[in-house]
C-alpha cells in the first residue's frame, strides 16, 4: 500500500484535501491546531489502495528534538521515518512566496515531492497568475493546480498520487544565497551530524540545516556564527524569492485590497475588540431568538412523535405498563430531549461556521491578543479558547500547538470554562422558562462570564506557579471570501450530528436507567436517587435549590459525566415527581395534524415575541412541560441563574479531565477540579445571596451588578487559593 503525506502551512487546505480524497469528516477551520493527531485515511483506484497522513500544519521544518510545539514535533517525526513513498505539498495560490519556504526545506528531505497549488480560483480573483510549469522547472518537481473546496484538479494529483515511481527532486541551490564562511561552517557541521543524529543516514545535508537554522545552536566542534538563524532564513527566503519572481505575474490586487480595508475597520486597536463581541452578541441573537422560537415547535412535535404516539401504539397492544414506561417514557424521552436540542445547535453551528469559513474567526486571536498580553497571558491561548465553544476537549487537545509548557498549562487551565455545546443546550431550556423575552442577552452574560473567568484563572496563575514572558502570537490571516451555503450547511449538519450522537450515548441509557428505577415506586422518597438528592441538597441550599428540588442536584452529579444528560436527568425526575399518569396519556389518540398546526403557531408567535410584530407576550410555557417543572421547582429566576453560573464553572465533564490528564499532569488536573468546582459554588451563592438581597430592584439591573460582584469574589478568593495550593499543581503525575 503506498504511503502519501499532506503536508503544508496551517489553512493552505490540507483538511479539506484530505476529505475529498478520503470521504473522511473532519473539522475544516480557519486557525492553527485544527489538525492535531496525525489523520489517516484511504482511498482506491484501478485497484490500488492509497493511504492518506494528514499531518498538522507547519511553517517550517526542524529537527524533532529541539522543538517544543508537539504538533510540529509530530510532522517532523514523520518526515524523517522512511516509510514515505511521496509527500504533497499544499501551498495557498494567494500566498505564493511565503508558502514556498516549507517546500524548499521539503525538497531537501531527498524524497518524492509534489507541489499543489491550492486556492486558484481565490488567486485568480485577486489577480495573481501563476505558470505553474515554469514553477515545476525552477523546483525540478511536479506542480499541480487545484480548487480543493470544489474537488477541481484531484484527478491531474492523483495521476501522480498512482505513479508506480515518483522522481526525485534534485538538490537545490541555496549555498548559492550563503556567505562563504557560513559555507565553510555547513560542511563542518554536516561532517559531525552523523555523530549527532545517527538516523540521518546518507542525508546528513537536511540535518545540517536544519540543525544551523535553529535560534541558537550549540555545538564543542566550531565557533559558532552571530545570527546564523537569520541568516539562514534570509538566504532561503532569497531563493524562493527568486523562484516567485519567475512565475508569478500580478494584474490587481481588488481582493487584497478588499481585505484590507475591512481589517482596517474589523481589527482597529479600538474597535475591534467590542466589534468582536458585537458580532457575538448577534449569533446569540439569532441562535437563542429564532433558534428558540423553532424549538418550541421542534418540542411539541417530537413529544408527540417519540413519547405519545409509542405510548399508544403499545397500550393498544396492550403491552406492560413497565415496557410502555421504558420504552415511550425512557427511550422516547432521551430521544425527545436530544431533538429539542436541534433548532438552537443547528443555528449556532452553522452561524460559526460562517465566521470561520469567511476568515474572520481567524483574526479573533489577534483581537484579543493585545487584551490578553496587557493581563500577561499569551495571545495564542485564544485560538483553542475559540475551539472550546464547541467542545473543551479538543479545544484542550489544540494546547499542545504552543510553544511551551508554560502556555500549554495555561491554556488547559483556561479552557473548562468556555461554554460548549452541550452548555448551551442547557442555557437554552433555561432561558425559555425563566427569560423568554430577552433569554439570547442572558446567554451572552454567560459566555462573557466565562471568557472573563477564563482569563482571570490564567491571570492568576500567570501572577503566582506559571509565570514568565509570553511568545509574539505569529498568525496567518485568509483573505476573506464568502462560502457557499452547501458547505455551510454540511458544517453545521456535522458538528450536529457529532454532537447528537456522542450525547446520545450518554442520555439514552441515562433515562432508561432513570425510569427503570422508577418502576412500580409510588413515592418520590423511596426512590434511590431522592435520598441522594435530598441528602446532598443542603449544601446546595445557598444558591436557590430547596428541599423539593432534589433532582437539580442530581442532574449536577450526572452532568460531570457528561453535560449533555442535565436536562434528560431534570425531565425525567421531574416526570416522577409529578406522578404523570403514563396510561392515561397513553389511551389518548395522537392527532398529529392538529399537532403540526400547534407547532407552527408556537413557532409563529414565538417570532412575533422575538422582533415585536405582535403586542402579545407569552409566558414560556408553549415548549412542553419541563419549563413549567422548572418554574415550579427553582421558583425564581434569580435562582435558575445561580444554578446556570455553576452549570457554568464547575467541571465540564470527565472527557475534559481526562484531556487535561493527557496534556498536562494528574496534579493539574485535580487542582482544575478543585478550583472550578469552588469557583463555581462561590459564585452561584455569592450572586443568589446579593440577588435575593436587591431582589425589589429590576431584574435586568441585579444580573449586571450580580456578575460585577461575582468577579470580585473571584479575584478575592483566587489569589488565596492559587498562592496556597497552585505551586503543588506543577507536580510531576
Amino acid at each position: 500500500m503506498k504511503r502519501v503525506l499532506l503536508v503544508g502551512n496551517p489553512n493552505c487546505g490540507k483538511t479539506t484535501l484530505f476529505n475529498a480524497l478520503t470521504a473522511s469528516r473532519q473539522n475544516v477551520g480557519n486557525w492553527p491546531g485544527v489538525t492535531i493527531e496525525k489523520k489517516a485515511g484511504w482511498y482506491s483506484r484501478s485497484g490500488k489502495t492509497i493511504e492518506i497522513i494528514d499531518l498538522p500544519g507547519v511553517y517550517s521544518l526542524g529537527l524533532p528534538d529541539q522543538i517544543s510545539a508537539k504538533d510540529a514535533q509530530i510532522t517532523a517525526q514523520i518526515l524523517a521515518g522512511d516509510d514515505i513513498d511521496l509527500i504533497i505539498n499544499l501551498v495557498d495560490a494567494c500566498h505564493l512566496e511565503r508558502h514556498l519556504y516549507l517546500t524548499s526545506q521539503l525538497l531537501e528531505l531527498g524524497k518524492p515531492v509534489v507541489v499543489a497549488l491550492n486556492m486558484m480560483d481565490l488567486a485568480s480573483q485577486a489577480g495573481v497568475q501563476i505558470d505553474a510549469q515554469a514553477l515545476s522547472q525552477q523546483l525540478n518537481c511536479p506542480v499541480v493546480t487545484l480548487q480543493a473546496h470544489r474537488q477541481i484538479g484531484l484527478e491531474h494529483l492523483d495521476q501522480h498520487i498512482r505513479a508506480k515511481q515518483a522522481a526525485l527532486p534534485t538538490v537545490l541551490a541555496i549555498n548559492t544565497y550563503l556567505p562563504r564562511k557560513v559555507l565553510q561552517y555547513l560542511q563542518t557541521v554536516q561532517h559531525e551530524m552523523s555523530n549527532y543524529y545517527p538516523e540521518c543516514g546518507a542525508n546528513t545535508l537536511y540535518y545540517a540545516y536544519r540543525w544551523m537554522e535553529q535560534s541558537s545552536p550549540d555545538a564543542s566542534f566550531a565557533p559558532s556564527i552571530e545570527d546564523l538563524d537569520v541568516i539562514m532564513a534570509d538566504a532561503r527566503y532569497q531563493m524562493v524569492h527568486s523562484w516567485v519572481m519567475n512565475v508569478l505575474s500580478k494584474c490587481n490586487d481588488s481582493k487584497e485590497q478588499f481585505t484590507a480595508k475591512l481589517d482596517r475597520i474589523l481589527l482597529h486597536r479600538y474597535w475591534g475588540l467590542p466589534l468582536f463581541f458585537a458580532l457575538m452578541y448577534g449569533v446569540f441573537f439569532l441562535a437563542i431568538g429564532v433558534g428558540g422560537a423553532v424549538q418550541s415547535g421542534f418540542d411539541i412535535i417530537s413529544q408527540a412523535v417519540f413519547m405519545q404516539a409509542p405510548a399508544w401504539i403499545m397500550t393498544q397492544w396492550h403491552a406492560p405498563s413497565w415496557l410502555i414506561q421504558l420504552s415511550a417514557f425512557g427511550v422516547g424521552q432521551a430521544c425527545h430531549t436530544l431533538a429539542t436540542f436541534i433548532p438552537v445547535l443547528a443555528t449556532m453551528y452553522f452561524l460559526l461556521a460562517f465566521l470561520e469559513a469567511s476568515g474572520y474567526m481567524a483574526r479573533v486571536a489577534f483581537i484579543m491578543d493585545r487584551a490578553m498580553r496587557s493581563l500577561g497571558l499569551p495571545g495564542q491561548a485564544f485560538v483553542p479558547m475559540i475551539i472550546g465553544f464547541g467542545c473543551n476537549v479538543p479545544a484542550i487537545l489544540a494546547a499542545r500547538t504552543l510553544q511551551t509548557e508554560r502556555e500549554r498549562f495555561l491554556t488547559v487551565l483556561m479552557n473548562p470554562y468556555m461554554s460548549c455545546s452541550a452548555r448551551l443546550a442547557i442555557y437554552a431550556v433555561f432561558v425559555a422558562a425563566f427569560f423568554p423575552h430577552k433569554g439570547y442577552q442572558i446567554i451572552f452574560s454567560l459566555y462573557l462570564l466565562g471568557i472573563g473567568m477564563a482569563v482571570l484563572t490564567g491571570y492568576l496563575a500567570r501572577r503566582t506557579f506559571l509565570s514568565g514572558q509570553s511568545s509574539p502570537l505569529i498568525l496567518e490571516l485568509p483573505t476573506y471570501h464568502c462560502p457557499t451555503l452547501l458547505r455551510l450547511s454540511k458544517e453545521a449538519g456535522l458538528r450536529l450530528r457529532y454532537f447528537l450522537v456522542r450525547a446520545g450515548k450518554v442520555i439514552l441509557p441515562l433515562c432508561l436507567v432513570l425510569s427503570f428505577l422508577s418502576i412500580d415506586l409510588t413515592s418520590r422518597y423511596s426512590a434511590l436517587f431522592s435520598y441522594i438528592g435530598q441528602w446532598i441538597m443542603p449544601i446546595f441550599s445557598p444558591m436557590g435549590i430547596h428541599a423539593d428540588n432534589w433532582p437539580a442536584v442530581i442532574s449536577l452529579m450526572t452532568g460531570m459525566l457528561a453535560k449533555e444528560v442535565v436536562i434528560g436527568t431534570l425531565d425525567n425526575l421531574y416526570s416522577q415527581m409529578a406522578n404523570v399518569s403514563h396510561g392515561l396519556q397513553a389511551v389518548m389518540p395522537i392527532d398529529f395534524w392538529q399537532i403540526c398546526q400547534q407547532a407552527v403557531l408556537s413557532i409563529y408567535d414565538h417570532l412575533q415575541t422575538l422582533f415585536g410584530w405582535s403586542a402579545q407576550q407569552t409566558d414560556g410555557a408553549a415548549i412542553g412541560t419541563l419549563p413549567e417543572q422548572l418554574r415550579q421547582h427553582f421558583g425564581s429566576s434569580m435562582a435558575a441563574y445561580a444554578y446556570l453560573l455553576f452549570i457554568l464553572l464547575y467541571i465540564p465533564c470527565v472527557s475534559t479531565m481526562a484531556a487535561i490528564r493527557q496534556e498536562a499532569t494528574r496534579r493539574l488536573m485535580w487542582f482544575s477540579i478543585v478550583w472550578s468546582m469552588g469557583l463555581a459554588y462561590g459564585a452561584a451563592v455569592f450572586f443568589y445571596q446579593i440577588a435575593t438581597w436587591v431582589s425589589p430592584m429590576q431584574p435586568e439591573i441585579m444580573y449586571r451588578i450580580g456578575g460585577c460582584l461575582v468577579l470580585a469574589l473571584v479575584l478575592w478568593t483566587g489569589i488565596h487559593l492559587l498562592k496556597q495550593g497552585g505551586q503543588r499543581a506543577l507536580g510531576n503525575s
